[in-house]
């Protein structure tokens, strides 16, 4: 099946107006490939991103998730502007990926702010215990403790926000787990899984770790763990994509 017919409903071929039919052309981003970072950074919040570049170059775009690859149709004019378009995109998506979103990336840092007011206090706690100051040692670390409180409701605030961030708008079937913390991603996975039946997929961003610290991945591993406990079968899609077999 051609890019129109698997790209369009009913497999009819649309025309932009103002376009001729016999200047259409169907391309493929030939020789470069998007890795996790990329797709995600192109595909946008519930697909905007992909859907503004449409818009602005007036060209169709197809992204195979699997292959990592980009389909275009549309003038020559139209594709070229989409290509550059693209690359623009998929540069941007590595120099400062949107992992968080606003609310969720305020929220976050609101927690680790206060998660180190908690630990200032418990701190401050064990040295007026070996002043032997303990009715302010107790004090502290109450304080400590409240702190601890606080920084969990936020967190749990801040993953939800994230969650919603990246996968608002997204099919059922597909589940992004970038800018979560491990428990957080596998919290949310867990809840999902719930809601599938037997011999259903579900594809799981969990991403590569290019962006990690120490540029490890942390959720894939966890997942994969979980998975494997939990005698689901799955697949590799790319480094940071996994299809999951219920």
């Amino acid at each position: 099946m051609g890019i129109c017919q698997s790209f369009f409903s009913g497999g009819e071929k649309h025309e932009h107006p103002g376009e001729h039919p016999g200047h259409e052309v169907d391309d493929h981003h030939a020789g470069e490939h998007l890795d996790q970072v990329e797709i995600v950074g192109l595909l946008g919040h519930g697909g905007a991103t992909i859907k503004k570049i449409e818009r602005d170059s007036g060209a169709r775009i197809q992204i195979d998730r699997k292959r990592g690859s980009v389909s275009y149709e549309g003038t020559e004019t139209q594709v070229n502007n989409a290509k550059a378009l693209v690359a623009a995109a998929a540069l941007k998506a590595h120099e400062a990926p949107d992992y968080c979103g606003e609310d969720g990336g305020k929220k976050r840092a609101k927690a680790l702010r206060v998660q180190k007011r908690s630990r200032e206090a418990k701190r401050q706690a064990h040295d007026l215990w070996e002043k032997g100051d303990k009715a302010g040692a107790k004090t502290m670390s109450e304080r400590g403790k409240e702190l601890d409180a606080q920084a969990k409701k936020l967190h749990d605030q801040a993953a939800h926000a994230i969650y919603l961030h990246r996968n608002g708008g997204r099919p059922d079937n597909y589940i992004d787990l970038h800018g979560l913390f491990v428990e957080e991603a596998l919290r949310f996975l867990k809840e999902r899984l719930k809601t599938f039946a037997p011999g259903e997929k579900l594809e799981v961003v969990t991403g590569a770790g290019h962006h990690s610290e120490d540029h490890q991945a942390k959720i894939k591993p966890a997942v994969i763990e979980y998975l494997g406990k939990k005698k689901l079968r799955w697949e590799e899609l790319n480094a940071g994509d996994l299809l999951v077999y219920t």
